[in-house]
């Protein structure tokens, strides 16, 4: 492992405080968008930087158990979207039988 710095800790104490800025703007959009595609698509977002966020601060703090929550909860949201985006794709194709 790398040895930190300060000035490399302080960065990456920022970088974080970034992503998690960039998290809630995505869960705004989350909850203010009335199409599902454009949630599906922000949802998977704030997954993705949530796993970033939880390597990095593994990173920060020196535990390397936070690598293997990280990994489980990537899984976790990569299944999340799967379903949710079958979901999406058999209410479109049930609605699109409704109108004929």
């Amino acid at each position: 492992m790398v040895e930190q710095t300060p000035l490399l800790h302080n960065i990456l104490v920022v970088v974080l405080c970034v992503l998690g800025v960039c998290g809630l703007l995505c869960m705004i959009r989350v909850v203010g968008n009335r199409r599902y595609t454009d949630r599906l698509i922000a949802m998977n977002l704030v997954g993705s930087l949530v796993v970033l966020m939880i390597c990095l601060l593994s990173y920060i703090l020196g535990e390397g158990y936070l690598v293997d929550v990280a990994f489980m909860y990537g899984l976790l949201n990569l299944l999340a979207v799967a379903v949710l985006c079958r979901i999406v794709v058999t209410h479109h194709r049930e609605r699109k039988e409704n109108r004929k």
